[in-house]
């Protein structure tokens, strides 16, 4: 009799200490107040202009499109204020990029004069766009809101971010083999004084960033995940293309004669590989009503320099 209630007394002490065990792991894994972390991320990037293609499916699906990739990548402290909720400042830099290229294989199944594919591939721009940027960001990982939830605990977490950023861009075209600032040059007469110029472009933004993922904690320090972000911008230059041709002799009113010549080449492309143009003034060299804006595809790793393992829920 004294031994069977001595196993069971062994038994029962077993599983608590087994339960309080998987309980402090699974509390391991939960980001509660206070935690903070630091961490990096490094992924694909991609241009959402007027420059490039106008379906999404074009931009990825048209066999170019890997030839150049284009990455961005940085550094960011983390700090969570519950399971659930965490505050993330950034910094990022990295380049995007954009061709009229891609759209050959719409251009070629259309081939009507006049359509959205052709008029893209004619126009012969491309551009390729430094970024720097700074963001404030803010996550909900929706399964943790219950922190004592079975489902709270799980390694693998989605989770949703938005924010705010602000970024410093510089936009680029090709010529004759090399890549030249676009903004010195005034392309569309933006800043030009008289009635009907654009104004000056502002090469710094705000932005609000927007995005989801999913991470797996790999025991309670590291984590790593996988996480798209997109960027809506309030500019429509960030690839230099926006309005509407401008008469060349404008160049020479307000340009250096070096910088005058070097803009008439780039402002309108479509002669030098095509018989088309040049184009008229007042021609449209893109879309006005639609900003520009940026993605990444990214891999995020981080670590949690200081993790609390008694829950502020629990005390």
């Amino acid at each position: 009799m004294r031994t069977r209630i001595i196993r069971n007394i062994l038994v029962f002490c077993i599983c608590v200490t087994s339960v309080a065990k998987v309980q402090a792991q699974s509390f391991e894994r939960l980001d509660v107040s206070g935690s903070w972390a630091i961490g990096t991320t490094i992924g694909m990037s991609d241009l959402w202009g007027d420059v490039g293609t106008q379906s999404i499916m074009d931009h990825y699906n048209n066999g170019q499109y890997f030839n150049k990739p284009h990455f961005m990548g940085g550094i960011f402290a983390r700090l969570a204020v519950h399971p659930a909720f965490a505050i993330r400042a950034g910094i990022n830099y990295g380049t995007v990029y954009a061709t009229d290229k891609w759209n050959y294989n719409a251009a070629v199944k259309d081939q009507t004069v006049g359509t959205d594919a052709v008029q893209r591939y004619e126009r012969f721009q491309d551009a390729k766009t430094n970024i720097w940027e700074g963001s404030l960001l803010f996550e909900l990982e929706p399964l943790r809101i219950d922190p004592m939830s079975t489902i709270a605990c799980r390694a693998g977490q989605p989770y949703a971010l938005f924010g705010l950023g602000y970024f410093h861009f510089q936009p680029y075209s090709s010529l004759n083999g090399g890549w030249v600032k676009t903004a010195p040059l005034h392309l569309e007469g933006d800043g030009f004084p008289g009635a009907g110029f654009p104004a000056q472009v502002n090469l710094y933004q705000m932005c609000i960033p927007l995005g989801f993922g999913y991470r797996f904690d790999i025991g309670p320090h590291l984590n790593l995940g996988i996480e798209y972000q997109w960027r809506m911008c309030f500019t429509d230059y960030l690839d230099g293309v926006s309005g509407k041709y401008i008469d060349p002799k404008y160049f020479d009113l307000y340009l250096s004669p070096g910088d005058a010549a070097i803009a008439k080449q780039m402002a309108d492309k479509s002669h030098l590989a095509f018989n088309v143009g040049p184009h008229a003034p007042g021609d449209l060299r893109g879309n006005s009503s639609n900003n520009d804006s940026y993605s990444t595809i990214s891999i995020i790793l981080y670590w949690k320099v200081m993790v609390h393992h008694i829950p502020w829920w629990g005390k």
